[in-house]
């Protein structure tokens, strides 16, 4: 026993130096959230639409690249840990994020976030019983360059009307929704509507406020006050005049959650081939293959569909369509045939030397093309309009890339050609990464894309035809 003593020190001190190591080298997270939904309320009617709004507010800051700790139906237990721990998480980043969504309450100008369990009877309780908005606001200032909050707490609250009552002539103090509140240096405040009136919950699965919050937090290049003014005009078209959220912001830098609009000029190193990108449905990258070769009169296009899907859901209809414009193209050719025939016939003439053969330049050698079509993002279910103008030079490949509105991209790819494939990438004037893989002939090209930006990849299918052939 005496000999098994050292050997456990060692391995204990081994473990506590590891355990250090692991500890100083993690890194810290530059973007930090607390997403806090409550709707389960114990003494008061429940609020169906907060915890459905926090999750999905959760689910797009962190493809937004945020680490995210989400609370739904918290206690005040729970609530308050949760903002310590939010605190804590703070220390070194350069974002930090509150969302809440649920009852909150004003008394003499404070501002206070309504627990699952909070029990207010009179203004005696109001401490025990709910949690000072302010505790989080401190938390924040003090801690990050950044500071975004986002109140969705001005819903008619019956724990006001109670409060009021037990106040008498002092009843004046409690106020409806949320009070003004004035932001530190570096931060922006956000309310679901204007300081004293009462926000909607909402008839589908989220308030008016979160869900088109949801609708545009992922807008590329828009800085974040842009961003608010069209959450604000959605609310207001929304119900009608009746909310319309306010914010307050002393932000001393712009704030991007998808970069801004950057010209980046870099010279990407040429493409290898790539094996399909994760999560895209194989079934549509095929559709889409097929609508751009579907009506050309090209056999290779066919060709290069059946060299890809041989056994594809099209296979039958493009074997059938290659055999109609093979022999179409043989119909063509018979005259010269039977010309040639009729001359056998006839007598012997002098024959002159031949002339030396002039070579045919083959169609698919290269292709200078402009195109236009479609761009699908599977990720969140958007299509945009695409114009291309596509460069083949023997195995090179190069493009001029346009997206039209709501992206307004640009960008200049570049990429192998093999077997009737194409294989690009490059960086487009919104700060992402584009990369473009599919069948490319002179009349279309087709297949899978994947856009990278800092935190996020977005993936999708496009179409495009040439502009000749529509």
């Amino acid at each position: 026993m005496p000999a098994v003593r050292p050997c456990l020190r060692l391995l204990a001190t081994l473990f506590m130096l590891l355990g250090w190591g692991a500890v100083v080298a993690a890194p810290a997270k530059a973007q930090v959230a607390l997403v806090v939904g409550i709707g389960a309320y114990q003494n008061a009617p429940a609020l169906p639409n907060p915890p459905r709004d926090a999750r999905a507010v959760a689910d797009s800051l962190k493809k937004l690249g945020f680490q995210v700790e989400l609370a739904v139906d918290p206690d005040k237990a729970r609530l308050e840990q949760a903002v310590k721990r939010f605190g804590d998480q703070l220390q070194g980043a350069k974002v930090g994020l509150f969302f809440y969504a649920g009852h909150g309450l004003q008394v003499s100008g404070r501002n206070y976030l309504v627990p699952a369990d909070a029990r207010i009877e009179n203004e005696r309780s109001l401490p025990f019983a709910a949690v000072d908005a302010d505790l989080v606001l401190t938390q924040m200032e003090t801690s990050t360059p950044v500071s975004l909050i986002f109140l969705d707490a001005c819903r008619d609250n019956p724990f006001s009307r109670s409060l009021a009552r037990s106040m008498g002539t002092r009843s004046a103090a409690v106020g409806r929704g949320l009070a003004q509140i004035a932001a530190g240096e570096g931060s922006l405040i956000v309310f679901a509507t204007q300081p004293g009136n009462v926000a909607e919950d909402g008839q589908t699965d989220h308030s008016p406020f979160t869900e088109a919050l949801l609708k545009n937090l992922a807008a590329p290049g828009l800085e974040v006050r842009q961003m608010l003014t069209r959450v604000r005009q959605q609310v207001k078209e929304q119900t009608n005049g009746k909310q319309i959220p306010w914010d307050h912001s002393s932000l001393t830098q712009d704030f991007y959650f998808i970069g801004p609009t950057t010209v980046v000029v870099q010279s990407p190193p040429a493409p290898v081939a790539q094996p399909p990108v994760a999560g895209v449905d194989p079934m549509a990258v095929q559709l889409s293959l097929w609508e751009s070769v579907r009506t050309s009169q090209d056999p290779a296009d066919f060709e290069d569909y059946l060299k890809q899907y041989p056994d594809g859901k099209f296979a039958a209809v493009a074997r059938r369509r290659l055999a109609a414009l093979k022999s179409a193209s043989q119909k063509e050719r018979e005259p010269v045939r039977q010309e040639s025939q009729s001359a056998r016939s006839e007598p012997p003439v002098e024959r002159q030397p031949a002339p030396p053969p002039v070579a045919v330049p083959d169609k698919q050698a290269g292709f200078d093309v402009m195109m236009q079509g479609t761009a699908t993002n599977l990720t969140v279910g958007t299509t945009a309009k695409v114009q291309f103008q596509l460069r083949r030079f023997g195995t090179g490949v190069t493009a001029a890339i346009r997206v039209f509105p709501p992206l307004f991209a640009t960008g200049v790819l570049q990429g192998q050609y093999q077997e009737g494939q194409c294989m690009m990438q490059g960086w487009m004037n919104e700060g992402f990464l584009l990369k473009m893989v599919g069948a490319c002939s002179a009349s279309g090209f087709s297949g899978q894309y994947q856009a990278e930006s800092p935190g996020l990849v977005q993936q999708g299918v496009f179409r495009l035809h040439s502009r000749a052939s529509q």
